[in-house]
C-alpha cells in the first residue's frame, strides 16, 4: 500500500515562513503515556486516510516525546523529523500490513534508555569504574567511544554516527487488550562530522554515504542484541530502518537508505534491502537525472503564473523520488490578493495549469498562501486529470 507525503505540505510551508525558527515547545507528558480508565478504547477507521495506518483512542504518546529536540539528538534539520517518521511508516508496510495492525507511538523505549543508546560507548577504564559501582551495569551506548577516531586531513576526529533513534509500534487488540505485533526502529545516521582545527575554528566533513551505511548496519547488529534482552522486545519481529539526515541549514529532508526485518525470536540480521529515496527542491537542475521533463515543466508553470500575476512572491516545489521515479510533487505558491474575485481567478488558473503543465505519473499537491495564511489547497492524483480544490481563509 502506498503511503503519501501529505503532511509534508506543512514542511514546505516552513520553507517559506519558518526557516530559522526554534523547535516547537513540547508539552509535558508522563513516560509511557497515560490511558484514562474511564475512556473506552476506540479503533479509528482510516477511510479518510486510506494510505496510512489506522490508530486507536485514547491516543498514547511516546515516553520519548520531545527528545528529538534535545541536546541528546544530532537531528538538527527540522524537516528531517517528519520525513524520518513518514519513511519508517511507509517502509514498515512491507512487513506489517495496515489492514491487520494499528499504529502506536513507541511505548517501550524510555527517554532514559534512548539517551543511553545515543551516547558514546564507554572505554575500558570508564566501564571498569561503572562496574565498581554497579556489578550489573550494561554499556548500551551505540556511538564510538571517545578514544575512537577517524583521520581527517591529519586531524583525529571522534565521530558521532547515530544522530537519533525512533521506535514505532504496530499493535492489534485481543480480548480488550493491546498486543504488540511488530516494532520498527529507525536509526538516523549523521554524515556531518564536526571538529575544531588547530586554530580553534569549527570544521565539518561529509562522510561517504556507503561507508556511513556500513556503520549503521554495525550499530543495528549491536542494537538487536540489546533489545532482545528487554522483555518487551524478546519475541516480536523488529524492522530496522536506516535514514541519512541532512545538514542543519538544508531546506530538503534526508532520506531512507536501507531496511531489514529481524524475525520473531531471532537476533540475527540476515540481509538488508536498499531503499532508494530522495527529495529535490525545485527549481533544481539535479532533477534532470531522474525526470528530464520536470524541471522544464516546473519553470513553465512558474512563468505562466508570473505572466498573469506578476506580483506573486515565488513558487517552491518539493519532488519526492522513490525508486528513481517521481512519486509526489508538492508546490507552495506565495502571493497576496486584493479582492475575492482575484483569489477566485488565481485558483481557477492554477487548477487548470496543474494537469496541463505536469506529467500524470505522480500525485501533485499545491498550497496557495500568503506569508501568514493559507488560501487554498489543490490536489491531483496520479493518472487522473481531475483537480480537487479546498478554499480556506476566505474573508
Amino acid at each position: 500500500m502506498k503511503l503519501k507525503r501529505g503532511f509534508l505540505l506543512a514542511v514546505i510551508c516552513c520553507l517559506v515562513v519558518l526557516v530559522g525558527c526554534s523547535a516547537p515547545p513540547t508539552p509535558k507528558v508522563e513516560e509511557g503515556g497515560s490511558e484514562d480508565d474511564s475512556m473506552k478504547r476506540q479503533l479509528l477507521s482510516n477511510e479518510a486516510t486510506a494510505e496510512y495506518y489506522r490508530t486507536m483512542l485514547p491516543y498514547k504518546t511516546s515516553p520519548t516525546r520531545g527528545l528529538v529536540y534535545s541536546r541528546y539528538s544530532k537531528m538538527n534539520n527540522r524537516y528531517d523529523i517528519d520525513a524520518f517518521e513518514l519513511a519508517l511508516m511507509r517502509e514498515s508496510q512491507s512487513y506489517f500490513s495496515p489492514d491487520q495492525v494499528y499504529f502506536q507511538e513507541g511505548q517501550n523505549l524510555t527517554k532514559a534508555m534512548v539517551q543511553r543508546l545515543l551516547s558514546k560507548r564507554l572505554t575500558e577504564a570508564e566501564l571498569a569504574q561503572e562496574l565498581e559501582v554497579d556489578a550489573n551495569y550494561k554499556d548500551i551506548g551505540l556511538n564510538p567511544t571517545k578514544d575512537e577516531g577517524i583521520n581527517i586531513d591529519g586531524m583525529d576526529v571522534n565521530p558521532v554516527y547515530l544522530a537519533y533513534l525512533l521506535e514505532q509500534d504496530y499493535v492489534v487488540t485481543k480480548d480488550e487488550n493491546t498486543v504488540l505485533e511488530g516494532v520498527t526502529i529507525g536509526l538516523a545516521l549523521n554524515p556531518y562530522q564536526n571538529w575544531k582545527n588547530e586554530l580553534g575554528y569549527d570544521q565539518t566533513i561529509v562522510l561517504d554515504e556507503e561507508a556511513l551505511i556500513e556503520k549503521g548496519k554495525e550499530i543495528a547488529t549491536r542494537l538487536i542484541d540489546i533489545l532482545r534482552q528487554e522483555e518487551a522486545f524478546k519475541d516480536v519481529p523488529i524492522m530496522i530502518g536506516l535514514f541519512i539526515v541532512q545538514e542543519e541549514s538544508a531546506v530538503t529532508p534526508g532520506h531512507m537508505v536501507a531496511k531489514t526485518l529481524v524475525g520473531k525470536n531471532s537476533s540475527t540480521i540476515k540481509n538488508w534491502e536498499s531503499v532508494n529515496e530522495k527529495y529535490y527542491l525545485l527549481p533544481d537542475s539535479a532533477i534532470l537525472a531522474v525526470d528530464a521533463n520536470l524541471s522544464n515543466q516546473f519553470s513553465s508553470f512558474k512563468d505562466t503564473i508570473k505572466e498573469y500575476y506578476p506580483h506573486y512572491y515565488g513558487v517552491i516545489g518539493l519532488a519526492h523520488v522513490l525508486n528513481n521515479k517521481v512519486d509526489n510533487l508538492e508546490i507552495i505558491i506565495n502571493i497576496d490578493f486584493y479582492g475575492l474575485a482575484e483569489k477566485l481567478s488565481f485558483h481557477q488558473l492554477v487548477a487548470q495549469l496543474i494537469p496541463d503543465s505536469f506529467s500524470s505519473d505522480y500525485d501533485i499537491d499545491v498550497v496557495i498562501r500568503s506569508s501568514d495564511e493559507i488560501y487554498g489547497i489543490l490536489k491531483k492524483s496520479a493518472n487522473e486529470r481531475e483537480v480537487t480544490l479546498k478554499l480556506t481563509g476566505w474573508k
